[in-house]
Order: structure tokens, then C-alpha cells, then sequence
């Protein structure tokens, strides 16, 4: 057998020829299949979908998964799903969903937003910021407990929940209690050392991070640009306290520990762990030891939070 230039761990293994598609073109087909993947209710948690008002008055899906049989008012999740901003959500994703609201006894609310290429920023993130606001001004009807509100995602799912929080500063709306980023996409510049180290790692690479950004400023850069790359922001003042993920083999690995940097350096709490053999996109290996260590970490911080 050949031997990997990249260690994954074993049970990562199989990602290690895995690549996404670097056609944007090809990713709206790709999204009429994902589309056929449902979260559906079981036996610990229950699914409902909603519509709800999206950026520019869009009739936006959101999904409420949250643990049967709840009676009081709950914390509450909001989910941002990476995928570039060009792909929908993935099995692993609701899989996550479901296990934040089992786990941590909360509802989980995942907006459905829309993705490249036929929209570009700033709807994925106006999508998003409408949902944290439905949120905040429907928790009572939602059973929610507005003062325990996280926000979190993967990759792009990343940038995005740092983003509603900079938008939330600026809009004087609530922040939420907390943020939770995993291997999250922060600096359109790509000026980083991974970035220039990662150029063909599994599954996303220097090329494709390249790919999805050019595509999401294509039409320019906006006024914020700290929206669409939050290490941007002149200040990180007010941001909550912040648990961030990176992977070992990542083009994205040093956006994480700089972002992180930031906030230590701005007095902002932040709890950091790099996931060592891992890659972009290890949470797909949902029933592997390394992704359930993962977790284990991530709900201890949560309830440390809403504590």
C-alpha cells in the first residue's frame, strides 16, 4: 500500500482521496440530490420545519429539532451548516444537530440559506442574521431561553457565525451567549501560513478555499468586509466567549488559531483544540472515535457556558 502524505488518523482514512468539486458549476446538480437527504424525528428528538422571513423578505426554511417530551423553556443552537456556501446540508450535519439537542438538552434552529452560485454575499449571511433575529424575537413562542443562545458551524457555517455576531454589534441587537466555530473559514485574504502549506490536503485545499471566496466577493468587496471575512473587523470587542476546532491537515488550520489569537489578545474567553490527524471536513466520519472525542468536547463547553 501506498504510503499518505497526509497521517490521517485510521478511521479517517478513507477521506484521503476525497476532494470537492473545483466547478462551481457543477454544484447546483450536486445540490438537487443533497436536497433529497431529510432530518427526520426519532425516538430522542423531534424535527419540525418552518418558514420563516429571510433576507429581502425571502421565505426562508429553517428546521427546529429539539428533545422530546421538553417542557420548560431551552437553550438554544443555532446551527450555520458549512458547505462553501455552495452546498446544501449533509447527513453529518443533521447527525450533529440531533446530538447538540440530545446531549446538551436544547433546541437546535438550522436555516435552509441560500448558496452560490446564483446567490452571493449577502445572502447566505442576511439569511443567517435573519434567523438569530427570528430567534431572539419569537423565544418565547419558541420555547427558547434567549439569554442561553449559541451560535455555531463548520467551514463556511464558521464565517457565517462570526459574522451575525459582528452584524448583532453593530445592529445593537443581543448576542448570543456563545460561539462555536469548527475549522471555520475567517480571512478572505488567505495570507496564512496553512494556507500556503495546504495546497493539495484532502478534501480542501489551498485552490478550492481560493475558488469559494472569488466566487462570494466576485462582485466586489463590501463595505463591511469584516461580513464576509471576520478577520477583518478593526475590533473584536463584545464578541462572546468562543470555542474553535481546527484541523491538523487544513488549509484553513491557521484561520482558526489566528481568530482565536485575536480574541485571547481582546480579553475575550476562548477554549481552542487543533483535532490532530484530522482533515477539512472530519465530522462526515460521525461514528469515529476521534469525531465523538470531538464532541464530548464541545458539549462539555456548552454546558460550562449556559451554566
Amino acid at each position: 500500500m501506498a504510503k499518505r502524505k497526509y497521517p490521517l488518523d485510521e478511521e479517517l482514512a478513507y477521506l484521503s482521496n476525497s476532494s470537492l468539486f473545483p466547478n462551481i458549476n457543477v454544484y447546483p446538480f450536486v445540490n438537487i440530490f443533497m436536497g433529497m437527504i431529510r432530518c427526520k424525528s426519532d425516538d430522542k428528538v423531534s424535527v419540525e420545519k418552518r418558514f420563516i422571513a429571510g433576507y429581502q423578505g425571502y421565505k426562508l426554511p429553517v428546521l427546529i429539532i429539539e428533545p422530546r417530551n421538553a417542557k420548560d423553556k431551552l437553550p438554544c443552537i443555532i446551527f450555520n451548516h458549512g458547505g462553501g456556501l455552495i452546498l446544501k446540508a449533509v447527513g453529518a450535519h443533521y447527525q450533529f444537530a440531533k446530538w447538540y439537542a440530545e446531549k446538551l438538552v436544547c433546541k437546535v434552529i438550522m436555516p435552509d440559506y441560500r448558496l452560490m452560485p446564483k446567490y452571493r454575499f449577502p445572502y447566505a449571511v442576511e439569511d443567517c442574521y435573519c434567523t438569530y433575529e427570528w430567534v431572539l424575537d419569537n423565544a418565547d413562542e419558541l420555547g427558547i431561553d434567549d439569554s442561553k443562545v449559541i451560535l455555531t458551524g463548520d467551514s463556511a457555517g464558521g464565517n457565517i457565525s462570526a459574522a451575525v455576531v459582528l452584524m448583532a454589534i453593530d445592529r445593537n441587537r443581543k448576542l448570543p451567549s456563545g460561539v462555536l466555530m469548527v475549522y471555520p473559514a475567517l480571512d478572505r485574504r488567505m495570507i496564512t501560513e496553512s494556507m500556503k502549506k495546504y495546497t493539495d490536503t484532502p478534501v480542501l485545499n489551498t485552490k478550492l478555499a481560493k475558488m469559494y471566496f472569488d466566487e462570494m466577493l466576485i462582485n466586489g468587496l463590501p463595505e463591511h468586509i469584516e461580513y464576509a471575512s471576520p478577520m477583518e473587523a478593526k475590533s473584536l470587542t463584545g464578541f462572546p466567549p468562543s470555542y474553535i476546532e481546527v484541523a491538523e491537515f487544513d488549509a484553513l488550520h491557521d484561520d482558526g488559531i489566528l481568530f482565536a489569537k485575536r480574541l485571547e489578545d481582546e480579553g475575550i474567553p476562548v477554549e481552542f483544540h487543533e483535532v490532530k490527524g484530522s482533515c477539512h471536513g472530519y465530522e462526515v466520519a460521525t461514528k469515529s472515535n476521534l469525531v465523538k472525542k470531538s464532541m464530548d468536547m464541545r458539549i462539555e463547553w456548552g454546558k460550562k457556558i449556559w451554566t
